[in-house]
């Protein structure tokens, strides 16, 4: 591409920001409105995302030994507990601890002394899974362990709590897949009108044997140019405005796991920016494509 087409590229597109600044400026709030409704989505399923993670984090089998063990049997049975595949981490909490911990949790202070010499709580290993869908297996498996008397994994809310994490995963892509739609459609519509609104300018340019490359470039940087102001736009909005939501959710709502990582966020807002750059030349180049038949 030469200098002198670079140099026509450039007055074409700036030319027809500034004959078109209606359908421009409606173009860059479509981009705007539609990358906003598209941001809030994509930080909608993080957040459904890292909501459901953290409610799976709080899994855990509690494994009680039995009472007439030795030391060094229930450190063998932590140790084959460590050796189960799908484990992440094993706790160890002794029955000293663990009355000494009750004790704490009741009004009477008075508890231990009143138990005299008798602990009547056993040790206590408190298992962590890799996956949640294996919990049951995984309990299964320690309930069969010699040595173990007791095995409390909630089994019961277990099937209810990984059916709800899972809705929230795939509540999150749908909206966001939905809202993706929506905006291609939108900002193709709006961007269609723009170039039928010029096209006996198109039509003119063939006729004087201009190659559709040719045509097509300027179209092409000026959707990307629209999509890119819309972008910025969008960021602002999107940026600023889920910042003060992180600040109240965290303030008044403390027991809310938010996604707050400044760099994943900007990672998304660069997405918006790029996502709108990438519509407003795909919208171009789909609506040109009529135009440009022979």
């Amino acid at each position: 591409m030469t200098l002198n087409t670079l140099e026509y590229i450039a007055r074409e597109v700036f030319s027809s920001i500034r004959r078109n600044v209606w359908l421009s400026l409606a173009s860059v709030l479509t981009v705007m409105i539609s990358l906003v409704i598209l941001g809030a989505s994509i930080l909608f399923l993080l957040n459904a995302s890292n909501l459901a993670e953290n409610f799976e984090s709080q899994l855990e089998i509690a494994v009680f030994a039995e009472d007439d063990l030795t030391t060094l049997q229930v450190e063998a049975l932590g140790n084959r507990l460590k050796g189960l595949t799908g484990v992440q981490s094993v706790e160890f909490t002794s029955k000293e601890q663990a009355l000494q911990e009750f004790s704490k949790s009741m009004s009477s202070k008075s508890i231990i002394s009143d138990l005299g010499d008798t602990n009547p709580l056993p040790d206590k290993y408190t298992v962590r899974v890799t996956d949640p869908q294996q919990v049951g297996s995984i309990a299964a498996d320690i309930d069969s362990m010699t040595g173990v008397e007791n095995v409390v994994y909630g089994n019961q809310y277990i099937d209810v709590l990984l059916k709800f994490t899972n809705w929230l995963r795939w509540a999150g892509i749908i909206i966001v897949l939905a809202f993706a739609s929506a905006a291609l459609v939108l900002i193709s519509l709006n961007i269609k009108m723009n170039v039928f609104s010029r096209r006996r300018e198109i039509q003119i340019m063939k006729l004087v044997g201009a190659s559709n490359g040719f045509i097509r470039w300027p179209f092409l940087i000026e959707g990307m140019i629209l999509g890119l102001v819309g972008g910025v736009l969008s960021i602002l909005i999107v940026g600023f405005g889920y910042n003060w939501l992180v600040g109240n959710i965290q303030s008044t709502l403390v027991f809310i796991p938010v996604v707050a990582e400044g760099t994943l966020i900007w990672q998304v807002l660069g997405i918006l920016v790029l996502t709108g750059m990438a519509l407003g030349a795909a919208g171009s180049a789909i609506s040109l494509r009529k135009f440009l038949k022979a």
